[in-house]
């Protein structure tokens, strides 16, 4: 939130294309600025509608991003510290995992990436070249498919029940490789594989000639929250090293977990 003196919403031709969103946020800022402030001055100092202002307070607080004190004067809700916390904890997690993405790198010699799920996607986060002649295209702010990625079947696994459905659900199950697997159902099974192993592989599922395996991330409470992954071409990452790579990776990803508060060994 900014501090300092907040201006009503923008002129009509300057307004964003979701102006319900860009006023509900001008009411934020200026409630994150002056606590306590009651319907009226909300409505007066924002210049707006008697309805939509009524409308939009309502909505923000059944939301939890406002609450209404007993005076009927206004404060930020308990939903936005939430939010504030989850997105500190996740450049806590960039910080503490660099350490020993940059050791597992050097141990594998391969590109190795700290992700996290956003939305329908996985999303790299941090990424430690490996010293390989051979280095696959990656980037801080990839995006990869949730059913063909090992790093995004991991950020899978272990939701719970109703989120997995809502979300595999909403997947296109695009064939991106050779290999991917495009029936929900046979890809339900697969999931179960991963929990029971504890890790994920991509064969040539995500890129043809990539492979790639990914482990858990876990939260104070035991949530799967990141996972790390190590990606290399066929040739780097033979079929007969899934398992030595995996124990490497889960030994990483757990020397993480521990950092941000996890004490138990697995998911």
């Amino acid at each position: 939130m900014s501090v300092g003196t907040v201006s009503p919403p923008p002129p009509e031709e300057t307004r964003s294309a979701a102006p319900a969103l860009t006023k509900g946020f001008a009411i934020l800022d200026l409630i994150a600025n002056e606590p306590g402030l009651g319907f009226a001055a909300i409505r007066k100092r924002l210049g707006l509608p008697n309805s939509s202002c009524h409308h939009l307070v309502s909505t923000l607080c059944q939301l939890g991003a406002l609450t209404m004190r007993r005076d009927r004067g206004y404060v930020l809700g308990l939903r936005l510290f939430e939010l504030g916390s989850m997105a500190s904890n996740l450049r806590q997690i960039e910080r503490q995992a660099l350490p020993p993405l940059r050791k597992l790198a050097d141990e594998v010699r391969l590109t190795c990436h700290l992700g996290v799920r956003e939305g329908h996607a996985a999303i790299y986060l941090v990424k430690v070249e490996g010293q390989h002649e051979i280095r696959v295209n990656t980037w801080i702010g990839k995006r990869l498919s949730l059913h063909s990625s090992s790093l995004g079947k991991v950020l899978l696994a272990w939701l719970p029940e109703a989120e997995l459905d809502d979300t595999l659900r909403a997947i296109a199950w695009t064939r991106n490789g050779p290999n991917t697997i495009t029936d929900p159902a046979r890809f339900r099974e697969h999931l179960a594989g991963v929990r029971a192993r504890g890790w994920a592989f991509d064969d040539e599922e995500d890129l043809a000639n990539i492979r790639c395996v990914a482990a858990p991330v876990m939260d104070v409470e035991g949530r799967v929250i990141a996972a790390i992954s190590a990606v290399g071409t066929v040739l780097d990452i033979g079929a007969d090293r899934f398992e030595r790579l995996a124990r490497q990776m889960t030994a990483a990803a757990q020397e993480i977990s521990y950092e941000i508060g996890h004490r138990s060994v697995t998911p």
